[in-house]
């Protein structure tokens, strides 16, 4: 590892503010530690910029920070470089608590007063420690600045006073948090020019808490305030305490607010208008409703925000409110959204309306529904279109097959899932539909049979094969068959020489002009016939066709019949000339097309491009490249996909997640489990089962061995010593051999470590047989046997015994009793959960006396129970209002497994989630903030966490199934979720979050 001042040495910058870094004044103060050459250093300010990320990666945490590190850092200070200080100690609390605090000592050492640190925490924002401000629970920046005297607290707020957004976060979180302190700041700063600085949010905490001693001052603030928007929010808080006083006047300025909205409102007073118009509607009901339709009616500020979703959003919030207080007094504000030019608003003021509707309503639902089928937004058509099959209104019926044949695939799409929910008695129309000339409709009609799924559909399908002469249209018939019946039916053979002599009539040569089909590699067939030019080019010519990486559906029944062991060099030619190409991704169907005939040669050249794809930004292709591996479905080829999943997890994740979601088709195609496909595929490293591989030289036999340690262990099988390396005179083959044997096991070893951490989480099972074969015999999985401790468990899952591996592979208790494990017992690894206090402190003690350090945490794993408290419910709040940076929430989420929920609006993912399939449950909590195209300058908000029954809730494109009715039966209890799950989820939200692990 390279030593700070060599990553120093080597830094690049790229930008000016990142000069200082490198400057020959700084180096030499690095190196000698005269404070002299910082006198010619320019001053840092509270804007200045970070150290780049190198840096801060090579400075060690506080208890291993060397002389150069505690210079680096007493640099900072000198020189006032806030955000540098802050980023380091944000790098300890990435760790735990404890890092951060023996950070924030070690600035105390070096001369920064608690003041100082106070003050990088707030310029590096507390939020980006994990949580945010004005929480039920603090982070640990939150909590070193509730530890400044009310002198050192006066201190801070006098550099941020006037800093609107930071003494906004400052007094909001002293307020709520350390109400003496913070009554001593706001006493020392009680003076008129000071007190219309301070955030609305502190009076609102300061008048709930203490309404008597804080009403004169937020009254005398209320006078002061000359922005709208604050002054408005300070007068709710007061009409809390003083209505009669209070309402009146907000009253007046909601109406004054409204009365110039309209073309020329600045956003800012838009927004204004929005605050006033809810409060209208919350506390003055019905007689607001001239107010709120004039609101939603008004044109917006500029013409390109007519379409815009932002300005949208300003109106679906006072729709949904006003139906939500009003409820059908609510419909004139639902007609007005119809005087708008608005199809998103219209469309959320059907979805409302829907809630509150009754019979006389259905004609002008009907009226406003027509309209939306007609409107711009293809996205707002395509969702009406599935608000008719909620409404599920007849009279709308005739407009839902006009859909069928709409321009658009995703109008069609709606149009056919709501179509089929009409059930068999409209089979009838697919006559209708098969003559009609344009093959789009008849792709509707496909998938509408497709989603009906009965039996009739079915046979609507099967009747239409024969007679489709479009390609597409056959296809998808071909595809939805296999869905529905579960099988690709049989094709005739000589129904096969008809298509491929039909095809032949229309293709011209190769699909692409960079593959000389004549100059191909030949192959055969498995009765020994050679695959003959027109076969060849009939298979290119349909695999063309298709995107995925899939067999053509047509095709599959020639690809069946190519014999594998001959068609390996075609395979590889095919492949090696879509690499020399230009890699169009028009042309990414030759991987599918090698990998559907081709061998293991194939995976070595996959994984080389997959790199170099990565590396040149091209990560769509890489994914592609990676499915096409798994496509191969060999075992060599899986265990390549699997170490991709682990290499590519943190950068280029997209690459990673593909290779992820592509082992997880492979497991599916075996029927086998993600788990059971993982064991399947681990690779054996040139070993044999519970054989060390043997080397001999002209000089010595030695033996090699996979260590504790996942590294090669060497041992001189004559003097039966260890040995550091193979010896001399080896050849060099062997010596490279043993170089590439050391890399592969280091990703091997890093995959399965992962692969440990998520059987713990998921509490996978093997029958003890089938545990003995894999761990007592496997090289690289007998490590984990040893290091770790496992549980035998009875039929009912019942924990019955608790045991790890020895050295020569009998089994131990804690007690380092030997045990027997029984035959019919299943085994896993044992959760702290399972234990008692007591077998918990038993076993640490017995791997400490054996030295044994285990390569996962297991019993050290933090553990979280429901309280009674929250055994009963549905929807829980423990995370809720923590506001983090959007990548840093990312991060964290992404490295503990959870994944992002449906992609909706805009862009907008409202959940995460995380899977346990063995527990049955899935956990979601609710986002609010980010977007597909976030960036690290932006924040989210942590919401509500829910359990839903496994599966139960559906992810996808603009799919909005995420149940938010606590009667939803999807949900599961708190207190009804497998422990496990439970203390996992909530542990890892703990963690997300940077709060403390409850004890």
């Amino acid at each position: 590892m390279k030593t700070f001042l060599e990553v120093l040495e080597a830094l690049k910058v790229y930008s000016p503010w990142e000069q200082a870094w490198v400057d020959p004044a700084w180096k030499a103060y690095l190196q000698t530690g005269d404070e002299t050459h910082l006198a010619t250093l320019p001053q840092g300010t509270a804007n200045s910029w970070s150290p780049p990320r190198e840096l801060l990666l090579a400075l060690a945490l506080p208890d291993t920070t060397d002389e150069t590190g505690k210079r680096f850092l007493k640099g900072c200070i000198i020189t006032q470089h806030p955000n540098a200080v802050g980023a380091w100690l944000q790098e300890c609390a990435s760790r735990d608590g404890v890092e951060f605090a023996k950070g924030c000592a070690l600035i105390e050492q070096l001369g920064g007063s608690k003041v100082f640190i106070a003050k990088q925490l707030v310029e590096r924002s507390p939020h980006q420690f994990g949580g945010g401000i004005s929480r039920t629970s603090l982070n640990v920046a939150d909590q070193f600045l509730m530890s400044l005297s009310e002198a050192q607290a006066i201190d801070l707020f006098r550099s941020y006073w006037h800093h609107q957004h930071r003494a906004g976060d400052l007094t909001s979180l002293f307020a709520a948090h350390a109400p003496r302190t913070w009554s001593a700041v706001l006493k020392e700063f009680a003076q008129d020019a000071d007190l219309k600085h301070l955030d609305p949010r502190s009076w609102e905490i300061a008048l709930a808490g203490d309404p008597a001693g804080y009403k004169t001052l937020a009254a005398r603030a209320f006078e002061l305030q000359d922005n709208w928007s604050r002054r408005f929010q300070i007068g709710a808080a007061l009409a809390k305490v003083d209505s009669a006083t209070y309402e009146p006047k907000l009253e007046a300025m909601a109406h004054e607010r409204l009365s110039v909205i309209g073309p020329g409102t600045k956003a800012q007073d838009w927004g204004a208008a929005e605050t006033a118009v809810k409060w209208l509607i919350v506390n003055r009901g019905s007689s607001a409703l001239p107010h709120v339709e004039r609101f939603i009616t008004a044109s917006p500020p500029h013409e390109q925000w007519r379409d815009n979703g932002a300005f949208a959003r300003t109106k679906d919030p006072v729709v949904d409110l006003a139906v939500a207080t009003l409820r059908r007094n609510a419909i004139p504000v639902l007609e007005a959204t119809f005087a708008t030019a608005q199809a998103a608003v219209q469309l959320n003021a059907m979805k409302q309306w829907a809630t509150i509707r009754e019979p006389s309503d259905t004609d002008a639902i009907v009226k406003h529904l027509r309209e939306l089928l007609v409107a711009k937004d293809l996205t707002v058509v395509a969702q009406a279109v599935r608000l008719i099959s909620d409404l599920r209104i007849d009279a709308l019926e005739p407009d839902l097959w006009t859909q069928l044949s709409h321009k658009s695939k995703q109008v069609r799409d709606a149009a056919s899932a709501t179509v089929a929910k009409l059930g068999d008695s409209r089979l009838p129309k697919t006559a209708e539909m098969w003559k009609i000339k344009r093959a789009e409709p008849r792709l509707a009609a496909v998938a509408w049979l497709r989603a009906l799924g009965t039996p009739g559909a079915i046979a609507a399908l099967r009747s239409r094969l024969d007679h489709e002469e479009a390609d597409d249209v056959r296809d998808a018939i071909l595809l939805a068959l296999e869905a529905l019946e579960g099988a690709t039916q049989a094709t005739d053979p000589e129904e096969l020489d008809r298509r491929i002599q039909k095809t032949s009539k229309k293709i011209d040569g190769s699909p692409v002009d960079w593959l000389d089909t004549k100059q191909l590699p030949a192959a055969k067939l498995t009765d020994g016939t050679t695959l003959s030019a027109n076969k060849l080019l009939y298979l290119l010519y349909r695999q063309s066709r298709v995107k995925d990486m899939r067999a053509d559906i047509e095709a599959r029944a020639l690809y069946a019949q190519i014999d594998r062991s001959t068609s390996g060099d075609l395979a590889l030619a095919v492949l090696n000339a879509f690499f020399a190409s230009k890699a169009d991704a028009d042309d990414r169907w030759t991987m599918a097309f090698a990998a559907l005939i081709g061998d293991d040669r194939l995976v070595p050249v996959i994984v080389r491009q997959v790199k170099t794809w990565a590396d040149a930004m091209r990560g769509k292709l890489a994914e592609y490249a990676v499915e096409a591996m798994a496509l191969l479905g060999t075992d060599v080829a899986l265990v390549a996909v699997d170490a991709m999943a682990i290499r590519y997890r943190s950068k280029n994740k997209n690459i990673g997640k593909a290779a992820g979601d592509a082992f997880v088709r492979a497991a599916d195609a075996r029927g086998v489990t993600v788990q059971e496909l993982g064991d399947l595929v681990v690779p054996w490293l040139g070993f044999q089962p519970g054989q060390p591989r043997i080397v001999d030289t002209a000089k010595a036999r030695v033996e090699a061995r996979i260590g504790n340690d996942f590294k090669l262990a060497f041992r001189d099988v004559a003097t039966n010593k260890k040995v550091a390396k193979l010896p001399a005179g080896v050849p060099a083959e062997v010596q490279a051999e043993f170089k590439e044997l050391t890399a592969a096991l280091k990703e091997a070893a890093k995959s399965q470590q992962l692969r440990m951490e998520a059987l713990v989480v998921r509490q996978f099972r093997w029958s003890a047989a089938r545990w003995r074969e894999l761990y007592l015999e496997h090289p690289l999985l007998l490590p984990f046997a040893q290091q770790l401790v496992w549980g035998a468990y009875d039929a009912s899952g019942a924990l019955g015994a608790t045991f790890r591996a020895l050295e020569d592979r009998s089994l131990t208790d804690a007690a380092d009793e030997t045990y027997v494990l029984p035959p019919d017992a299943v085994v896993g690894l044992v959760h702290p959960l399972e234990l008692t206090p007591e077998l918990r402190q038993q076993w640490l003690a017995h791997l400490a006396d054996y030295d044994v350090t285990p390569p996962i945490a297991q019993l050290d794993r933090a553990i979280v129970t429901a309280t009674d408290e929250q055994r009963s419910t549905k929807h829980g709040t423990e995370v809720a209002d923590t506001t983090l940076n959007a990548m840093t929430f990312k991060g964290r989420a992404e490295r503990l497994g959870w994944s992002r929920g449906s992609v909706c609006d805009a862009g907008g993912i409202g959940h995460y989630l995380k899977t346990f399939p063995g527990a049955g449950v899935d956990v979601f909590v609710e986002i609010d903030g980010m977007y597909v195209g976030i960036d690290m300058n932006s924040d989210i908000t942590l919401g509500k966490v829910f359990f839903v029954t496994h599966g139960s809730v559906k992810i996808g494109s603009y799919v909005y199934d995420e149940p938010s009715d606590t009667n939803d039966s999807r949900l599961v209890a708190f207190g009804d979720v497998a422990p496990v799950a439970f203390s996992e989820s909530m542990g890892d939200l703990n963690r997300i979050a940077a709060r403390a692990e409850p004890q």
